[in-house]
């Protein structure tokens, strides 16, 4: 074989590779938005969760899957629709700052007087730089993701608080799902190890219709669609025959 033949197959080569890589990162753009890939549930301890009492408050930390942003215009988070799906069997507060990573998110809340009988911690999205090379963003080495979710546990708990873990939110492209998944193992791992029930976003979009679209364009934040079927879902983990 010839040097300019070596040289072809190597430049073919890269193209290529290039091609897949890029190929990778388009969502699973549909009309109005696009459709979560499939991902291996990590839901678990599930039957660790009680359905709560009249007088209960449940509380989500996390990033802009909590706070409903570009969800559409006038957003209602999952959180508001779990706790309309409870029935008024628990009170909801959402503390949800998009951008946040689980140490951004320790650091805002664990200083102030925010509390709950159920606590449900909601990172990891962040953590991941999603984007990777499309976004001048590092993700977060896993050992402090991990460290700084079992701050949060031990914290919570510390105050007597019951505590969940809600892992990141299947996103809309093979790439972002390959960046996302190593922290919602990660997720799987602090639950198992600390007995709290992990709850997986992924495992709700399975039971809903994709029309009309669970993601955004972007590929990553929740339609209204998406919260709907999130909050319905956890309603019936948490407490199950609720309506």
């Amino acid at each position: 074989m010839t040097l300019f033949r070596r040289l072809g197959f190597i430049l073919l080569a890269l193209l290529l590779g290039g091609m897949m890589v890029f190929w990778n990162e388009i969502p699973r753009w549909r009309t109005g938005g696009s459709t979560p890939v499939a991902a291996p549930s990590v839901t678990w301890g599930k039957d660790l969760l009680e359905c709560p009492a009249t007088t209960a408050a449940i509380t989500i930390f996390g990033d802009s899957h909590v706070s409903g942003e570009r969800s559409g215009p006038n957003p209602r988070p999952f959180g508001s629709v779990l706790e309309q799906q409870l029935s008024g069997k628990a009170k909801m507060t959402l503390h949800g700052v998009g951008g946040d990573t689980a140490l951004m998110g320790e650091r805002r809340w664990l200083s102030g007087t925010a509390s709950g009988d159920l606590v449900i911690l909601g990172f990891g999205s962040n953590d991941a730089a999603p984007r990777g090379w499309l976004r001048r963003k590092r993700a977060v080495a896993i050992a402090d993701f991990k460290h700084s979710l079992q701050r949060q546990i031990d914290h919570w708990r510390g105050r007597g608080a019951k505590v969940a873990l809600l892992a990141a939110p299947s996103g809309g492209s093979a790439a972002i799902m390959a960046r996302i998944a190593p922290y919602r193992e990660a997720t799987l791992e602090l639950g198992k190890a600390n007995q709290v029930a992990v709850l997986d976003p992924g495992d709700a979009f399975a039971t809903c219709k994709a029309d009309p679209p669970l993601l955004g364009y972007d590929a990553l934040h929740m339609t209204a669609a998406g919260h709907a079927c999130l909050g319905t879902w956890l309603a019936k983990q948490i407490c199950p025959g609720s309506d």
